[in-house]
């Protein structure tokens, strides 16, 4: 019996340290803005957007795997964050660094990985709620505009109207996918990219992203858009297809860079852990603070 073809792409768009694992494919993202990196895959070959980065973030890597690579199931990762495959009751944990004891610890052992993958059709992150619907949650978001969210639901209802109703409940319930986070069958994979790319570049477009210029941050708004794009295509294929899903654990790792700042976030997680109302109380007086410092 020949084994499917697992490929588990770790994006990232400067040096940074990806551990060596049969399932682990590093990626280098927004290639095309900067010097390609060595020992790595790279988007900027081919058919590719690249060059769009700054407002896609990761989804350029995810285009030119659609675009390039062959595989039976696809995962993404990020070289801070991956999936945990032991059982975890929280959306995230924080550990420190992803080396060889650290992914054991959390079900790095190949043929766990492979028994776990080939279960389902599709996986994704452990539902996230945030106690305020997905609407809310943006627009209280520091560098995120509702009127950009708005845009996008809009043209995800006039390209697809079949898609209205669950448009509606994903983006007026509380609970989220994010993190632009999953592993997926080849034919779901591709039909997600075929559904996802369109109603971007029709965003594009409609927007002028010229006016977040001079704000980092504010620029990656196609990447803000397709995380909550995501939670629609999934719950309208949740609702419509027999299809077998399961949820896992997000890791973040703290030490990958010269931030660090992720340390304090143990703590933090320990007092208010993911997924509770008083943490979703405290989240949104610092996002409130933190818009009104940027207005």
């Amino acid at each position: 019996m020949v084994e499917p073809v697992i490929k588990l792409y770790i994006s990232t768009h400067k040096p940074a340290y990806i551990p060596q694992h049969p399932l682990l494919v590093p990626l280098q993202i927004g290639t095309a803005l900067h010097t390609p990196l060595p020992h790595m895959l790279h988007d900027h070959t081919g058919d590719n957007i690249s060059p769009w980065n700054n407002r896609y973030c990761e989804l350029t890597g995810q285009y030119w795997v659609w675009k390039h690579e062959e595989a039976d199931y696809y995962g993404f990762f990020h070289y801070r964050r991956y999936f945990s495959f032991v059982s975890e009751k929280r959306p995230y944990r924080i550990l420190d660094y992803p080396d060889s004891a650290t992914l054991q610890s959390i079900g790095y052992n190949t043929n766990n990985m492979q028994n776990i993958i080939t279960q389902y059709d599709m996986i994704v992150p452990i539902a996230e709620d945030m106690h305020e619907t997905a609407w809310q949650n943006y627009a209280r978001a520091p560098h995120h505009h509702i009127e950009d969210l708005q845009l996008a639901v809009d043209i995800v209802k006039e390209l697809h109207p079949q898609y209205t109703q669950a448009a509606d409940a994903y983006m007026n319930g509380t609970k989220l996918y994010l993190k632009n986070m999953y592993i997926m069958k080849r034919e779901y994979f591709h039909a997600y990219c075929s559904w996802l790319y369109p109603i971007l570049a029709e965003f594009d477009k409609r927007n002028d992203c010229d006016k977040y210029k001079g704000n980092a941050a504010a620029m990656r708004v196609d990447g803000y858009l397709a995380e909550r794009l995501f939670g629609i295509w999934y719950t309208y294929i949740t609702q419509n297809e027999t299809i077998k899903t399961y949820e896992l654990g997000r890791i973040h790792f703290s030490n990958m860079d010269a931030r660090g700042s992720l340390t304090y976030m143990k703590w933090v997680n320990r007092i208010l852990p993911p997924g509770t109302k008083r943490r979703n109380i405290i989240a949104t007086c610092a996002k409130h603070v933190l818009r009104k410092r940027n207005a």
